[in-house]
């Protein structure tokens, strides 16, 4: 069961990252992100109310996830732009350099790190290089603002990860956090979709797309918890952790995207860097 939850979170994950570049193209990143959040929320509070959970707020766990919660909402931002503008073969593994941050943030800590872990940031970093500079097949170049902002992604998914995992986790509980996330971010964004004053309402077609977004990052937190409390938390997030893997095959296969070889040696170095963090 719990293999089976890791791949399911992988699965929604890397299906999330590849519509939303679709979504984002369409509709702007603020607006996309604003109603996924909408709908994440009321699900979320449906949760809360049908199976009544508790939810005991403490000052110091509340200010923390708000941080953390602020820090995950400009990742998907950042997510999101370079969806919007890049490749999302070359976007997603970027992406998941957010486990290097972690990882580094957890040195500077004071946590003891193994050579298993030095090994995978040095994969992640030189995958980073290689898939960033290299020209594809088609003779364009990623586009730099892309990698930039994946980069950037990665920086503000690590940083709030961690503190969300290291400290509001531990004193508010997963899914409290999750909700605290999910209502930061809707706050946010309605004072930046109010000041567009962009009140045109999404097709049908764009909602359902959004819907299912939301579904699938929701189902995809879901899993990766439920998989972990079975007592297989490594095993767990390593597969969870393959959502970058998810996205790019799904780059390749349905936009046809073309990589370079050097391109493809950076994405396996990537993924391979994330996995081996995991561990």
């Amino acid at each position: 069961m719990y293999l089976l939850m890791g791949l399911l979170s992988a699965l929604c994950w890397g299906g999330t990252d590849y519509l939303s570049g679709k979504a984002a193209r369409e509709l702007g990143v603020f607006k996309a992100l604003f109603v996924s959040q909408l709908f994440g929320l009321m699900m979320l509070s449906l949760i809360f109310f049908v199976f009544s959970i508790p939810f005991e707020l403490q000052i110091s766990g509340l200010l923390t996830a708000a941080i953390a919660s602020f820090c995950n909402l400009l990742g998907m931002v950042f997510l999101l732009k370079a969806l919007s503008i890049g490749k999302v073969s070359v976007v997603a593994p970027l992406v998941s350099l957010y486990g290097a941050v972690t990882t580094v943030l957890a040195i500077i800590s004071g946590r003891q790190v193994s050579w298993i872990i030095l090994s995978g940031l040095f994969l992640c970093i030189l995958g980073a290089c290689l898939a960033s500079i290299s020209p594809s097949h088609d003779g364009k170049r990623e586009s730099p603002a892309s990698v930039g902002f994946a980069l950037m992604s990665s920086l503000s998914l690590g940083l709030g990860f961690w503190l969300q995992g290291e400290f509001a986790v531990k004193e508010l509980g997963v899914i409290q956090s999750l909700w605290i996330y999910y209502a930061t971010a809707l706050m946010f964004l309605s004072l930046v979709v109010m000041g567009r004053k962009d009140v045109k309402s999404p097709s049908l077609g764009m909602l359902g797309l959004l819907f299912c977004i939301s579904c699938m990052s929701l189902t995809g937190f879901f899993t990766l918890a439920y998989g972990a409390s079975l007592g297989h938390v490594a095993v767990v997030t390593v597969l969870s952790s393959l959502a970058s893997a998810v996205t790019a095959l799904l780059g390749f296969t349905l936009k046809q995207e073309r990589l370079s070889l050097p391109q493809l040696s950076g994405l396996f170095m990537i993924i391979s860097g994330v996995v081996v963090l995991r561990i």
